[in-house]
C-alpha cells in the first residue's frame, strides 16, 4: 500500500567543505528516498544547511569574515556538490538562516515555553578577558571530562574523539581556543528544556520503536535513559543565531542544537508553502499522520539529538515520532576519524573533481560504516570500483546492450524454453526486487548492494556460458533467446541500482527510452528499440589514485 514516508537527513554545518565522512552518513537518506519513490510511496525528503552555532563563528573568526558570508558560501557549495553533482534528491534543501525557519523555530520555542516545558536557571558563562568577549562552546577547549577518554582538545560542547556531550564548565583545564587564556566564569540566566519530565515517555517509546533503530542508537539512548535525563540549556549569550521570542531573554539566541532539529519540521512546512497547488498545510499528511513512516539519517555523534531531545520536543508538540533511526558509525581515513574541525578529510569538492559521482556513492555504500567504523583507503576504492562496479555490473550492462544493439537493434522477440537454465535468471528479477527492497527498508544498504552484485555475477556467468558472440553467425535464434533473457536481467538490475546510482540510471534509461524506475518486475516488450550504448562507468585511473596516496602521505 502507498505510504507517506518522511526522510529527514541531518543538517550539515556550513563552516567548511563537506568531507566523505559526512557523505557516508547522509547517503542512506537519498537511497531510502529514491527507493520509496520507486516503490510508489509519497516521499518528503528534507534537510538543509545548519547556519548558526559556533562552528560558523569559529571559521568566520579565523577568516575575518561575517558569519552569514561564511554560511552562505558553504551552503551554495553544498547545493552544488551534494545536491547537483552527487545527486541527492531532496524535496527541499533549505537553510536555518532563512526567514521561514526562523519563524517556525520561534513559534516552537514560544509554544514549549508557554506550555511549561522550560525552566530558568542561572549558569556560569565563560568569558575571555584577553579577547574581551563571551566564549561560545566551541571557542573553549580542554581535556575531555569522560573518564574513559580524557583526550586533550575536546570542544566545549562535545568530544570529537569519544562523542561525549558536555558543557564548557565540565571540561578539565579549559582555555580559550583563540588565545589560550583561562576563561573566567560570570553568572548568566538561561532557559533550559525540562527533559526529566519526558523520561518515562521516552523510555516507553524507545522500547516500542527500537526494532527500527541501528544498534548504536539503541545503546546510546539506553545509556542516557539509565543515567537519567537532565535539564538542557536552550539559550546562549551570542550575537549569531535566532533571537529568543520570550520576554526577558530577547537579547539571547537559541542554542543551535535546539533550533537545528526544528529544521526537519520547518523544512517540511516550507516545502508545503512552495507547492503550486496552494496547499500550505500539506506537511500535516506526514507529521499528523500516525501511519506515516519517518526515517532519521545521521552520524552516531548526533544520536541523542534524534532519540532523546527531538522526540521530547515532538511529544510536547503532539507530532509524529521517529520510526527508523539510521545512525552511521564513523568513516576513518588512515585510522583517523575524518574531522572538519581538525581539517582531516577527503573533501567532497576535490573528490568530485576527479572521480565519477556514482563511483563515490558506490564505494561509500559498499564500505559503509553501518554497524562499525570503516576506513577509506584509496587503493581499496580503486580496486572495488574497478572490479565490482565497472567489471561486474558495468561489464554485464555493456555487453548486453552493445550486443543487443549491434545484432538486433531492439529487444529480441524470442520465447524461452521452460527447461532452459535462463528461466532461473529471468524469474529471479521479482525475487531480487523483494530481497533488495527488504534490506533497504531496514537500512541495511551495504547488504542490499552486495545482493545486487551477487545477482549481477550470476548474470555474467550466464552470458559467458551462452557466449552469444560465438553463435551469431551459426544460430541467431540461440543468440536472440540469450539476449532476451539478458535484457530482462539488465533491466531488473537497472531498477535495483536506481536508488544507488542516479547518473548510471540516467544513461541506462536513455538506452531504453524510458524514465520508469518503479520497483516492480516489468517484462521488457519485444522490439523495444535499444539506443547506441556508450561507456557507462569510467574506470578509476591508477595514476590519480597514486597522486591521492602521495598527498595523503604528505599530510595534504
Amino acid at each position: 500500500m502507498k505510504k507517506k514516508v518522511l526522510v529527514a537527513a541531518a543538517w550539515p554545518y556550513v563552516n567548511g567543505s563537506l568531507h566523505l565522512g559526512h557523505v557516508a552518513a547522509l547517503l542512506p537518506a537519498d537511497v531510502l528516498a529514491r527507493y520509496h519513490r520507486a516503490n510508489g510511496d509519497d516521499v518528503l525528503f528534507v534537510s538543509g544547511s545548519d547556519c548558526h552555532g559556533t562552528p560558523i563563528l569559529v571559521t568566520a573568526d579565523k577568516e575575518g569574515r561575517a558569519p552569514e558570508e561564511v554560511a552562505g558560501q558553504y551552503h551554495d557549495e553544498i547545493v552544488e556538490t551534494l545536491v547537483k553533482k552527487l545527486g541527492f534528491s531532496y524535496s527541499l534543501y533549505s537553510k536555518t538562516m532563512g526567514a521561514f525557519h526562523k519563524g517556525v523555530a520561534q513559534e516552537v520555542f514560544a509554544k514549549l515555553h508557554a506550555d511549561g516545558h522550560m525552566v530558568t536557571r542561572e549558569e556560569q558563562q565563560a568569558r575571555c578577558d584577553t579577547c574581551n568577549r563571551t566564549l561560545p562552546d566551541r571557542f573553549i577547549e580542554g581535556k575531555c571530562p569522560n573518564p574513559k577518554c580524557g583526550v586533550e582538545g575536546a570542544r566545549g560542547d562535545q568530544c570529537d574523539t569519544c562523542g561525549h556531550l558536555h558543557t564548557p564548565h565540565d571540561l578539565i583545564a579549559p582555555h580559550c581556543r583563540t588565545c589560550g587564556a583561562t576563561p573566567v566564569w560570570k553568572p548568566s540566566t538561561h532557559l533550559y528544556l525540562h527533559l526529566p519530565a519526558f523520561q518515562k515517555h521516552l523510555a516507553e517509546w524507545k522500547e516500542k520503536s527500537k526494532e527500527g533503530w541501528r544498534e548504536n542508537a539503541v545503546k546510546i539512548t539506553e545509556a542516557w535513559l539509565t543515567k537519567g535525563l537532565e535539564d538542557r540549556p536552550i539559550t546562549r549569550d551570542l550575537s549569531w543565531g535566532i533571537p529568543v521570542p520570550v520576554e526577558g531573554f530577547t537579547e539571547k539566541v537559541m542554542y543551535v542544537w535546539f533550533e537545528a532539529v526544528i529544521g526537519y519540521l520547518s523544512c517540511s512546512r516550507e516545502w508545503a508553502s512552495l507547492q503550486t497547488e496552494g496547499l500550505p498545510e500539506a506537511w500535516r499528511e506526514w507529521w499528523d499522520n500516525p501511519e506515516a513512516v519517518h526515517y532519521y539519517v545521521h552520524g552516531k555523534d548526533n544520536i541523542p539529538f534524534h532519540t532523546i531531545i527531538w522526540p521530547a520536543m515532538l511529544m510536547a508538540l503532539g507530532l509524529h515520532l521517529p520510526n527508523r533511526i539510521i545512525s552511521s558509525e564513523f568513516l576513518n581515513f588512515g585510522g583517523v576519524k575524518l574531522s572538519k574541525s581538525k581539517n582531516i578529510g577527503i573533501w567532497l569538492p576535490n573528490a568530485l573533481a576527479k572521480f565519477d559521482p556514482d563511483a563515490i556513492r558506490f564505494y561509500l555504500t559498499l564500505n559503509s560504516p553501518e554497524s562499525k567504523d570503516s576506513t577509506f583507503r584509496w587503493d581499496d576504492f580503486e580496486a572495488r570500483v574497478n572490479a565490482d562496479l565497472v567489471g561486474n555490473l558495468g561489464n554485464f550492462w555493456n555487453r548486453t546492450f552493445s550486443m543487443t544493439h549491434r545484432y538486433f537493434g531492439a529487444v529480441p522477440n524470442s520465447g524461452v524454453p521452460v527447461s532452459d537454465e535462463s528461466v532461473v535468471l529471468w524469474m529471479a528479477s521479482p525475487t531480487a526486487l523483494r530481497e533488495v527492497g527488504a534490506f533497504i527498508e531496514k537500512g541495511e544498504l551495504r547488504q542490499a548492494l552486495v545482493s545486487i552484485l551477487n545477482f549481477s555475477r550470476k548474470a555474467n556467468v550466464y552470458i559467458e556460458h551462452r557466449a552469444p558472440w560465438r553463435n551469431i553467425e551459426s544460430n541467431k535464434a540461440h543468440v536472440a533467446e540469450t539476449l532476451k533473457v539478458c535484457m530482462e536481467v539488465a533491466d531488473a538490475l537497472r531498477r535495483l541500482t536506481a536508488p544507488f546510482f542516479p547518473g548510471v540510471t540516467e544513461r541506462l534509461n536513455a538506452y531504453l527510452g524510458t524514465d520508469d524506475v518503479s520497483w516492480r518486475y516489468s517484462p521488457l516488450a519485444a522490439n523495444t528499440p535499444i539506443g547506441q550504448p556508450t561507456p557507462l562507468i569510467p574506470k578509476v585511473d591508477h595514476e590519480l589514485i597514486l597522486g591521492e596516496i602521495q598527498l595523503a602521505e604528505a599530510g595534504e
